[in-house]
């Protein structure tokens, strides 16, 4: 197998974590909107360490680690952004 091949192997993968990140973010609209409803606050460090130690193990358990924060990360702003946006149409 040549770099080339190799890299399209990256390519698919790349496209599918992107696919699910995407329809991750869609999901956290809806959890935008039920913490906007409810006054619930946007962090939840249970949660987010309870999906860590559910999904981050094995030999890449630390760089996996990495990549759920930045997730969670990203998540966290998302919602921030969307109730914000939700308040200025009041």
């Amino acid at each position: 197998m040549d770099l080339q091949q190799i890299r399209k192997e990256i390519d698919i993968l790349d496209d599918q974590i992107a696919a699910l990140f995407n329809k991750r973010m869609e999901v956290v609209k809806k959890v935008a909107l039920y913490k906007k409803r409810t006054g619930t606050g946007i962090a939840d460090s249970n949660r987010e360490a309870e999906i860590i130690g559910r999904v981050c193990a094995g030999e890449n358990a630390k760089l996996l680690r990495d990549v759920f924060t930045a997730v969670f990360k990203a998540s966290r702003d998302e919602q921030s952004r969307l109730i914000e946006a939700g308040k200025n149409k009041l």
